[in-house]
């Protein structure tokens, strides 16, 4: 940026003025904006001095741009009058040029210090060309950054509050200008809304919300809305941090235009060597938007405490977004904590990572089922097989990830049940059983019996991959646990389908199911004949004793006695 082309005016007493002899406007540029005024009464304050000050300058901000200023006492005009000074104008109506161009403007002698010789004048002033200041650090040794620190504090505090009137000193006890290095250290975007003024009286037509009052002072006093600021919101370590990093050449960029990314500039690296649970969100957030984000992700549990703040704060959560999206390392370690507090969920039924977060992670169902897979094959068990994870091994093995049915939860009923609704369970259990029956065992034992409870049709699914001898138990524990109509299908299937013979619907499944009499009588009823021919009575014999005697006499029928 080479500068601005800056309308001036001129306002000093003279032999003649554009008013006429004495005090007034003496040189303008044609482009001068209205709204400033063209006369000493309409320019008021800006014009306004007590000669015996010496020197004044400053920059306002007004409504449509803002002026820059340096006014200064002069010899006697050619009239022999004594109080005699000379205000020099710029206007800037891009609101680009700030306090450091107005010191750097005074300190390069571009100001005004007298009419030239011969001048007559004008309403034709040449616009003045304002570079933009170029930016140094300081050299500042311990004693000067001690000496700096309160007043740069103020000013932050001041920035911070987003209002308040700061009095920095002209010159410290060592002769350097605080104003000088506070506005070269401090990144131009920061202080863009800041105005000065020295020497002179109060604008009341400043608009900044943050002004800073060149005193002959020490540093003492900050106001924002009318109010003292607390001595605790001056940020005394930011203030002395930056000036510690300016002595050694380094500055933060002109663009930090808040206090957010001065403070990531500042103290990110010193941030990212402690947890999460020593920092603020903030902090959190600034370290995350460092190149540090990695490495502190990669930490204890920095990533699960990043993670579950990601639903209440929106700049943590806006911040973890954008190292994901910069640092594949970042991505990874996110990717690694979403998918371990999803199986956390899924097997422990623990409290599952915020929605926010599965969606920065970016995970697919894909990669959920792959690590529910992995998880699985190397032993992990689900404890409660809810609809969430049932849904969840659903769409694994549709997906073609093999999981190990069997041993994947001790919740058996759940499992029954899921094998029962969804197609692709039921089958890849009855495949996976068929594989492994040989090692019959209890799981074996109690998995059945609840696959039994929740459809009897297991028992021809499974009929050749159940050895025999491990059968009567199941069949009474499932017993046990049906209601009539339950056990009345039970019975059904065993005595037809291919176990019958055995006596095993009528000894271990109506007998065994512990029903009262008159259940047990009405399911005798109803089903005798096919019972009975179970238990190996002849099928002719067994039917005759379900119809009863010829007479029509109800046929005498007790329990029988259990066998085995």
């Amino acid at each position: 940026m080479s500068g601005r082309a800056c309308p001036q005016a001129v306002y000093t007493s003279a032999r003649r003025t554009l008013e006429g002899p004495g005090f007034g406007v003496f040189a303008l540029s044609p482009d001068w904006p209205a709204e400033l005024g063209r006369t000493r009464t309409a320019l008021g304050a800006l014009v306004g001095f007590a000669a015996e000050a010496g020197e004044a300058f400053g920059v306002v901000q007004r409504d449509a741009g803002r002026v820059l200023f340096r006014k200064v006492a002069v010899r006697a005009d050619g009239f022999g009058r004594d109080g005699n000074y000379l205000v020099h104008l710029l206007w800037d109506d891009s609101d680009r040029l700030g306090v450091r161009d107005l010191l750097g403007l005074r300190r390069a002698g571009r100001f005004l210090d007298a009419l030239p010789d011969g001048a007559s004048p004008t309403r034709d002033l040449p616009p003045l060309r304002v570079p933009f200041a170029p930016r140094t650090p300081p050299a500042l040794t311990t004693d000067e950054i001690e000496a700096l620190t309160p007043g740069l504090a103020l000013l932050l505090a001041a920035l911070a509050a987003g209002e308040g009137a700061v009095a920095l000193p002209r010159r410290t006890a060592a002769g350097r200008a605080p104003a000088d290095v506070v506005f070269d250290v401090l990144p131009r975007a920061l202080t863009a809304a800041v105005t000065l003024r020295c020497g002179a009286p109060g604008d009341a037509g400043d608009r900044a919300a943050v002004t800073v009052q060149l005193d002959d002072v020490p540093v003492a006093r900050a106001a924002a809305g009318g109010r003292r600021l607390a001595a605790e919101a001056i940020d005394t370590e930011r203030a002395r941090t930056l000036l510690e990093a300016a002595s050694k050449g380094e500055l933060p960029p002109d663009e930090c235009a808040d206090l957010h990314r001065l403070d990531r500039w500042l103290f990110a690296g010193t941030w990212a060597e402690q947890d999460a649970a020593e920092l603020t969100a903030e902090q959190v957030a600034c370290v995350l938007e460092s190149d540090a984000a990695p490495r502190w992700l990669d930490r204890g549990g920095n990533a699960r405490a990043a993670l579950d703040a990601v639903a209440t704060s929106r700049p943590l959560g806006a911040a973890l977004r954008a190292a994901v999206e910069r640092h594949p390392g970042a991505a990874a370690r996110v990717r690694a904590e979403v998918l371990r507090a999803l199986l956390d969920e899924v097997f422990d039924g623990a409290a599952g990572p915020e929605e926010q977060a599965v969606e920065l992670a970016g995970l697919t169902q894909g990669d959920l089922c792959a690590a529910l897979a992995d998880a699985a094959a190397a032993g992990r068990r689900i404890a409660h097989l809810d609809p969430a994870a049932g849904l969840l091994v659903e769409q694994a093995l549709s997906l073609g990830f093999p999981l190990p049915l069997l041993s994947l939860t001790g919740d058996h009923w759940e499992l029954a049940l899921l094998a029962g609704r969804r197609p692709v369970v039921g089958d890849a259990l009855a495949e996976q059983w068929r594989a492994s029956w040989t090692a019959w065992d209890e799981q074996h034992r109690a998995l059945l019996g609840h696959l039994l409870v929740a459809d009897v049709g297991w028992l021809d699914r499974l009929a050749d991959a159940v050895p025999p001898s491990g059968l009567p138990a199941v069949l009474r524990w499932a017993s046990l646990r049906l209601d009539v109509p339950g056990v009345e299908r039970l019975a059904a299937a065993v005595a037809t389908g291919a176990t019958a013979g055995n006596g095993w619907a009528l000894r271990e499944v109506v007998f065994g199911a512990e029903l009262p009499p008159a259940e047990v009588a009405g399911i005798l009823d109803r089903h005798l004949a096919l019972l009975l021919a179970d238990d190996g009575w002849p099928r002719a014999v067994a039917e005759a004793l379900a119809r009863g005697p010829a007479d029509g006499t109800p046929a005498r029928r007790g329990r029988r006695s259990r066998r085995g």
